[in-house]
């Protein structure tokens, strides 16, 4: 499967890591939905159906509990691997487990986080 026929929503509540989302897109991700509303993030992905869904969150910010629990209560959405970035640090969370896979302190380098975005989606 080509890059080009994954998916990737990400959330940018503050417009910082968009330089990030152009770099992913120089990796081959065209079809991304960018949005900075956490309020219609669940609500865009039930729609777009990503392949992979990043969120710019501090970690333990409520709202990014109650996506993140949003998306493991549905069918559609709950195998989604939802990439956290955070001032603090990143998580991948996927199904019920919150397994620490990569840790990227912001600043984020764009090209090592595109790399390891891209690598995610080959696997």
């Amino acid at each position: 499967m080509e890059n080009l026929d994954k998916k990737i929503l990400l959330l940018d509540r503050d417009n910082d890591i968009l330089g990030m989302a152009h770099e992913i897109m120089f990796y081959g991700y065209s079809d991304m939905h960018i949005t900075s509303d956490p309020d219609d993030v669940y609500k865009i992905a039930k729609n777009y159906r990503p392949d992979l869904v990043i969120l710019d969150f501090v970690l333990g910010d409520e709202n990014f509990e109650a996506i993140c629990q949003l998306f493991k209560s549905n069918d559609l959405l709950k195998n989604v691997p939802v990439v956290v970035v955070s001032k603090l640090y990143n998580r991948v969370i996927n199904n019920e487990t919150r397994e620490e896979n990569t840790v990227f302190i912001k600043p984020v380098d764009n090209k090592d986080f595109a790399t390891q975005i891209s690598y995610m989606m080959a696997s």
